[in-house]
């Protein structure tokens, strides 16, 4: 169970000094007016006081605020607690008290396995005590099994594809096409009732579609060319791996366990407790979250031999260093991740090797214990030249009897490592994708078929981790927008969170569309799009444009900019959050978008909401006549896991239809 400083995102070295958490708000309260709230708290203490961050989750009676500097913490806290009348503590805006203090005397608290005192733990169902675990006190090590860890990174290894597929189609039609309805009804609802409250606003009729017994109709999953060893990238977390020996030091033949961290420790169940650990440095999958330790990739059915095969070289790397892996509950320690690209294509491997700063991470202790300037330098040259020594060796896999290996390269060739990068990162999580990477040896991209085009791809840019599942993905696109496009040379495609241009390029390679436009917030990969349009014979300017900047940001002036005259089509690829709000707004607004294309790599959340959105009745914050659904297409780019991608098509209601319910716009 989450521990309190888990659910307030409490973190001890997130300059926590400086943070108060303060409880008593309301529960349900619009992100617009958390500022006024606390605004009005500090009203008369600018000077003194100065807020620079608020976070509010919608569910819970807490706020967060972080301050510009620690000693205006006690001054904000003693406002609140004793700033009301009488001095007694403010309330909120149902006459009840609030509560101000520290968020460090939280953390002090759940470090030592309390609660902060005026939360109520609520039981799990598995026997309540298991809830008051904190972090900081973790239940015995665990020891996975292989078949525990297939378990756990590709769920769905134990059934045949057909029931693969015949899963994922239950899952898309109940968690994604029957959510999407509900939450268009529910627009529906939330006007009748505005229309009992003002007599001014009239109700709106659900539409004829979303009433039909099948709104949204699901076309089967199309499957993935390949079943096994699909994936062209690979995040290699490093850590410690446990060999389990028994009295006479004899390794058992139930593999290799892990744990991370430089102070990895662990007790095992009762019935290993005699048993000895034996703890090397190593790198692989989270199979048991950041806790849990990491695993050998050789078992996974969905890992291809180029990546083992680099791993075997990582391995051998991290056992014989002197700077030990980095530990992400203490942040001491150098090498922090992995990351693995391969074309097997065109035989190149792309390398980029993510560590803490070599004088120490976040937590380096004093007296330059976690010092590495020293060796680093020298260390990083022996990466390299193993790396780069040879071709990537044939691993020694250990795979379940179902599964059926796939060719390691069409041609025999083999691959080698044509790019290594490294990249310094001194935060406590994920470096955001703009973080620079230093070029150390090597070319600075990877190239990638895909269709009839070439890509050129940036250490930091997206690109789909199924390279033939990738091309039966932008084949159904390629057909979903050349059904409307009547006349193709002139027809506009606008190109929402593009990446590296693929889909776009495809499109216009295709003659399905004669111009471009494309925006992503990824700089590198904008970068990448103007040159993979040079390679593909489009790089003029008058017919692709690329955009780096926040899709919200320019979405707007673009679709101005379109001449009258072009037909305007738009696909969108967003990450897992779905669109930005005025991204929707933009799409809705501008009616020469009669179709819109949705490629979703999240069809069962953030898809669920952007297409209410799109299909919802008019409002003043998404104005302009509503989409419907015409088509859902999910496609198995992840075989053996419970992810789908799916391409959802989008029709702008015909006017006569939509002036069935509204009036005229």
């Amino acid at each position: 169970a989450a521990s309190a400083n888990d659910l307030m995102g409490i973190n001890p070295m997130d300059q926590v000094s400086r943070k108060i958490v303060v409880r008593g708000v309301r529960k349900f309260i619009k992100p617009k007016n958390v500022d006024k709230m606390v605004s009005s708290w500090i009203s008369g203490h600018e000077a003194t006081i100065k807020v620079v961050k608020s976070k509010k989750p919608p569910k819970d009676n807490w706020i967060k605020l972080t301050l510009a500097d620690e000693s205006m913490v006690d001054k904000l806290i003693d406002l609140i607690n004793k700033g009301g009348e009488n001095g007694n503590p403010m309330k909120n805006d149902k006459g009840q008290p609030l509560f101000a203090k520290r968020a460090d005397d939280m953390l002090r608290n759940d470090r030592a396995g309390g609660d902060d005192g005026d939360r109520k733990r609520k039981s799990n169902g598995d026997g309540g005590d298991t809830a008051k675990r904190s972090r900081h006190n973790p239940p015995p090590v665990r020891i996975l099994s292989k078949d525990e860890v297939r378990d756990k990174i590709t769920p769905l290894w134990r059934l045949s594809y057909k029931d693969q597929l015949d899963k994922k189609a239950r899952e898309m039609v109940n968690k994604s096409a029957m959510k999407i309805v509900k939450e268009i009804k529910g627009k529906f609802r939330t006007i009748e009732k505005e229309a009992r409250r003002d007599p001014n606003r009239s109700k709106i009729e659900v539409y004829d579609w979303v009433k039909a017994k099948r709104p949204v109709e699901m076309d089967a999953p199309t499957p993935s060319p390949r079943q096994f060893e699909y994936r062209n990238k690979c995040e290699f977390t490093c850590g410690f791996s446990l060999s389990r020996k028994n009295g006479s030091g004899v390794e058992k033949d139930d593999g290799k366990v892990a744990a991370t961290g430089i102070e990895a420790k662990g007790e095992l169940e009762d019935e290993n407790a005699n048993e000895e650990f034996v703890k090397t440095p190593a790198c692989g999958f989270l199979a048991q979250g950041w806790s849990g330790g990491v695993y050998m990739p050789h078992i996974l059915p969905n890992i291809p031999d180029w990546a083992c095969g680099l791993s075997d070289i990582l391995n051998d790397f991290l056992k014989s260093s002197p700077i030990p892996p980095y530990d992400s509950k203490v942040h001491r320690g150098l090498w922090r991740v992995f990351t693995l690209r391969c074309s097997i294509r065109t035989k190149e491997a792309l390398v980029i090797v993510l560590h803490a700063p070599a004088k120490g991470g976040a937590g380096a202790r004093d007296g330059g214990l976690d010092d590495y300037t020293g060796t680093f330098e020298s260390e990083k040259k022996r990466l390299v030249e193993m790396l780069t020594k040879e071709a990537i060796p044939v691993p020694t896999r250990d795979l379940p009897e179902s599964h059926v290996s796939e060719p390691r390269a069409r041609d025999g060739t083999d691959i080698r490592v044509t790019s290594i990068f490294f990249q310094e990162f001194d935060g406590l999580s994920h470096p955001p994708v703009d973080h620079p990477v230093q070029h150390v040896v090597g070319k600075k991209t990877l190239d990638e078929r895909l269709g009839k085009s070439l890509f050129q791809i940036s250490p930091g840019a997206f690109f789909q981790t199924n390279t033939e599942g990738a091309e039966i993905l932008y084949n159904i696109v390629v057909d979903r927008v050349r059904e409307v496009t009547d006349n193709p040379k002139e027809t506009m495609l606008v190109d929402v969170c593009c990446g590296t241009g693929t889909i776009g390029l495809t499109l216009l390679k295709e003659g399905v569309v004669g111009k471009l436009v494309g925006v992503d917030i990824a700089a590198p990969a904008i970068e990448d799009a103007k040159v993979n349009a040079a390679k593909n014979g489009f790089a003029d300017e008058s017919v692709t444009k690329f955009v780096a900047s926040p899709a919200e940001n320019v979405m707007p002036a673009i679709l101005h900019e379109i001449p009258r005259s072009s037909p305007v089509v738009a696909v969108v690829d967003p990450a897992r959050e779905g669109l930005h709000g005025i991204v929707i707004k933009t799409l809705r607004a501008n009616e020469r978008i009669e179709r819109l294309v949705y490629v979703s790599c999240n069809p069962t959340g953030s898809l669920v909401k952007d297409a209410s959105m799109l299909c919802g009745p008019p409002t003043k914050k998404y104005p302009g006549r509503p989409f419907r659904i015409t088509r859902s297409q999910p496609v198995d780019m992840f075989p053996l896991t419970s992810h789908c991608e799916m391409i959802m098509t989008f029709d702008r209601m015909p006017m006569d239809e939509y002036l069935k319910y509204h009036e005229s716009p």
